[in-house]
């Protein structure tokens, strides 16, 4: 049957710091081609002997939200004209749906390397695309013009109006890059590193293959995979090709994109604290937010605030995709916020450093699917030759600005689903409010093309909108 501790990313123009983890993809103990979740995993038999799939099948599922909305626009398949006519005449979307696919396999490919993935009707691509197998090449030695990197990182953490003790944690780069051993290095001991899923790599496959890419072969030419929204992933998936047993798996109706992060209000408070309050997505198992502010950044070097929601320092866990269970374990050590939370105050002490570029990110953890095949043979004597394993991630993500002022809520200029004002405040605040949203220019003004459509280009604004309830009782009475 067969052919043969932590993550921390600073984003500046000369140099990053990172450290990161990748390995192989193992396969969890479940029936084919049946869903499988952690609690419906078999025990593992010791002795029965377990030979690895040939195939390893990753996709990653995202939302964007925010500054994220316009993530689909580069999401490696060209926008249909429909779509484009329909940014033009209403802005941006609300929220942008992604994925990403993996591929890893033992197996080399019987002539050049190829392999596709055919979606369902409802994920509205209008062909399979084609994953794309990296050219070999030599490793580059160094960077060109890299300079030791000068400046350092304010850490701060915690949910609360105030920093709390012993904030923040100053760690300077040149101290980090020689690990010299420092009293604020010590910090470092109790922060947590996230264990991100783990995909098929180039460099854990005989052959790999994966989407987005540069489509060097021209094989997604006439690719239309925007994957708008009311797109769906429900249904089944069948990967092939040249180096790749046949991997089919069927998603059921509730392992789609995952709805977008809504923020409900987010307030500046008489601290200067900013209060945020947001909606549950169905099926997050787990939220962060964190904050990263340049107060000085040039060719030389930065000095970065950075904040995390996480009760634990020197912890920024952001835009990854976790298993549910490295998300439980996270909370469990007060690295990550429960599915149950639905608020959270960025402290005053970050928010004074914010300035322009200031970034707020908020990550809802999802849920995954996972598939193996064939089935675990109930005899523990019969070896479980696997053919191949496919894991599906999910989550949706939040980009926004963030000053003394405020959030910068792009989804709302932009005419989208945005959050709307505090619904404890009284009837006539509530409707100033959204009036002063509703005045806000919108993105779409900015698009090439908007202005000459004119009145179909714009969004004709009306103060309040007729149809919030409020608002229109408030007129009656009027």
């Amino acid at each position: 049957m067969r052919r043969s501790v932590a993550v921390l990313v600073a984003a500046v123009p000369v140099f990053a710091v990172m450290v990161g983890v990748t390995g192989l993809a193992q396969a969890p103990k479940a029936g084919a081609p049946r869903a499988a979740t952690p609690k419906a995993a078999a025990p593992a038999a010791s002795e029965q002997p377990v030979t690895p799939p040939e195939s390893r099948y990753w996709m990653g599922v995202t939302t964007g939200s925010g500054l994220m909305a316009m993530g689909g626009m580069a999401g490696g398949g060209r926008p249909s004209m429909g779509s484009l006519m329909k940014m033009a005449m209403s802005g941006p979307p609300s929220a942008s749906q992604t994925i990403q696919l993996r591929l890893g396999t033992s197996l080399a490919p019987t002539g050049e390397p190829e392999a596709f993935h055919t979606f369902p009707t409802g994920a509205q691509v209008n062909q399979p695309i084609y994953l794309e197998t990296p050219q070999p090449g030599k490793a580059e030695v160094g960077v060109p013009g890299y300079k030791e990197p000068k400046g350092q990182i304010s850490f701060y953490w915690g949910c609360g109006e105030k920093a709390g003790p012993g904030q923040p944690v100053v760690l300077t780069f040149d101290k980090l890059m020689r690990g010299e051993n420092d009293p604020e290095l010590q910090a470092l001991q109790a922060s947590v590193g996230a264990r991100g899923v783990r995909t098929p790599q180039v460099s854990n496959s005989k052959t790999y293959g994966d989407w987005p890419h540069g489509d060097r072969r021209k094989k997604n030419r006439d690719l239309e995979a925007t994957f708008p929204i009311g797109a769906s992933l429900a249904g089944p998936h069948v990967i092939e090709g040249t180096y790749t047993t046949k991997v089919d798996f069927t998603l059921p109706e509730d392992k789609t994109f995952m709805a977008p992060v809504t923020y409900t209000s987010t307030t500046v408070q008489p601290s200067g604290a900013i209060a945020l309050r947001w909606t549950a997505p169905p099926r997050a198992t787990g939220y962060s937010v964190g904050v990263m502010a340049p107060e000085k950044v040039d060719d030389e070097s930065a000095n970065i605030v950075m904040w995390s929601s996480a009760e634990r320092p020197a912890t920024f866990v952001q835009m990854e995709h976790l298993t549910p269970a490295e998300v439980k374990r996270l909370i469990e050590l007060k690295a990550v916020l429960p599915p149950t939370t639905t608020d959270c105050a960025v402290p005053v002490e970050v928010i004074k450093a914010t300035k322009n570029g200031s970034m707020l990110m908020f990550t809802a953890f999802g849920d995954e699917a996972t598939f193996i095949h064939p089935a675990r043979p109930a005899d523990p004597k019969v070896t479980w030759d696997q053919e191949w394993f496919a894991r599906v991630s999910y989550k949706s993500v939040r980009l926004d600005m963030i000053s003394p002022e405020g959030v910068m809520d792009m989804t709302a200029m932009s005419g989208g689903s945005g959050s709307k004002p505090d619904p404890k405040l009284s009837d006539e605040e509530y409707c100033a409010q959204l009036a002063e949203q509703q005045r806000k220019p919108s993105v779409a003004d900015a698009i090439p093309g908007g202005r000459l459509l004119g009145r179909f280009g714009r969004k004709k604004q009306e103060a309040p909108p007729p149809d919030d309830p409020r608002c229109a009782n408030l007129s009656k009475k009027k």
